[in-house]
């Protein structure tokens, strides 16, 4: 099966879904010559030997695309800003709140590296706030084992999103910290992360891949949003106007490719209560949810949760790109988009009951970085880590 329209396409074939952008001139999204960007995103797609759907007859004045977050049009105003300041409240509770060295699940430890399996809506680091986090944490547990000239920020590797979970690694030494963050950074670890997302996927799908590019969200800064030359052309103009000089900084910087690949581990069903007031759903509901292997080729801020937005299967719970959240609607795509490409997608009014399975869990996000796989920094010796979540 393939079905295309001016923003993506879909291809379904033998239970595998590739989803990707259109063949884009390197000129559409680059205005200052630097081609980089799309010649990655061409060259990586030969390497993994996937077909690239020709669509040159792409008409970019025909695209739509979401002109608000997710809930705007079916949700009064006052509901909305109300549920989404209630979530930056909640937010910032749990980012201030204080933790105990009793909360720090140690994995493995050496006297290199130290690898904790971090709860949801715990930080990671500390941020300029000074929050409490896993940091701060792994950091007192091992401060007087470490040499003196081994500071906190010393330690840090990678970084999961607060409301992510799932497990981490921190280095215990300057040599391991530069080793550890080269192997980051050249892309020599296998991360592999479990979610929920709303509803069932395409019956007809097992597993695929999402290669669709991603930017800061003009519109919503500092959020991601899937890029496309319209949007990569407004951003521009709109990095003129912005007064914000962080804003400036982020929404100017170019689009970059990213792909997922992800594979379905099972439909499932979670129990929603009843919603008060509501005469038809005075019985708790079983509402569908799939749930999915991801396994990021590039490692973009929020990618994961941006390419789930997009298929209009958005992670469980997720703050920002779910039915509440502040960032543009599926990804930037539109309704009727969404609903031409991904029939099976999950409603908006379906989301909402969804989200109040969510508010029953200890965990924010459905959302666990589960596998992690790298060369031990100091041995050479092929190391892995895993834990289930807890959804």
């Amino acid at each position: 099966m393939n079905l295309s329209i001016n923003e993506y396409t879909v291809e379904i074939d033998n239970g595998y879904m590739k989803v990707q952008m259109p063949k884009i001139d390197q000129h559409e999204i680059s205005s200052d010559g630097n081609k980089n960007d799309i010649i990655e995103s061409n060259s990586l797609r030969q390497d993994v030997q996937i077909d690239a759907i020709n669509m040159e007859n792409f008409s970019d004045d025909k695209t739509e695309e979401a002109k608000g977050s997710a809930a705007d049009t079916i949700i009064p105003e006052s509901v909305l800003q109300f549920q989404r300041q209630m979530r930056k409240v909640q937010a910032a509770k749990r980012a201030f709140s204080s933790l105990l060295q009793s909360q720090l699940q140690v994995l493995y430890s050496d006297d290199h590296i130290c690898v904790v399996n971090k709860p949801s809506g715990v930080l990671s680091v500390p941020g300029v706030n000074s929050n409490p986090s896993m940091l701060t944490l792994v950091y007192e547990r091992y401060m007087d084992k470490m040499k003196k000239d081994m500071e906190r920020d010393h330690m840090i590797i990678h970084r999961l999103d607060m409301d992510t979970s799932g497990v981490i690694i921190f280095a215990k030494t300057k040599t391991s910290m530069t080793t550890l963050q080269k192997t980051f950074r050249e892309r020599k670890v296998d991360k592999i992360y479990e979610a929920l997302v709303c509803g069932h996927i395409d019956n007809n799908v097992q597993s695929g891949l999402i290669d669709l590019p991603l930017q800061r969200d003009h519109r919503y800064p500092p959020f991601m949003r899937v890029a496309t030359p319209r949007s990569e052309r407004e951003a521009k103009e709109v990095v003129k106007d912005l007064q914000h000089a962080g804003w400036k900084k982020i929404v100017k910087k170019n689009a970059k490719p990213s792909q997922t690949y992800f594979t379905i581990l099972n439909r499932e069903y979670v129990t929603s209560p009843s919603t008060k007031g509501d005469e038809s759903s005075q019985e708790p509901q079983k509402l569908p949810v799939t749930r999915v292997r991801l396994v990021p080729h590039t490692g973009r801020t929020h990618q994961l949760r941006v390419h789930m937005a997009a298929l209009g299967h958005p992670i469980l719970g997720d703050p920002t790109y779910g039915v509440y959240g502040e960032a543009s609607a599926n990804a930037g795509f539109s309704e009727k988009s969404l609903d031409q490409l991904m029939p099976t997608r999950a409603s908006l009014d379906f989301q909402l009951k969804l989200n109040h399975y969510v508010t029953e869990k200890k965990q924010v996000m459905c959302l666990h970085a589960r596998r992690l796989e790298l060369m031990h920094p100091v041995s050479g010796d092929v190391i892995v880590f895993e834990e289930p979540p807890l959804f």
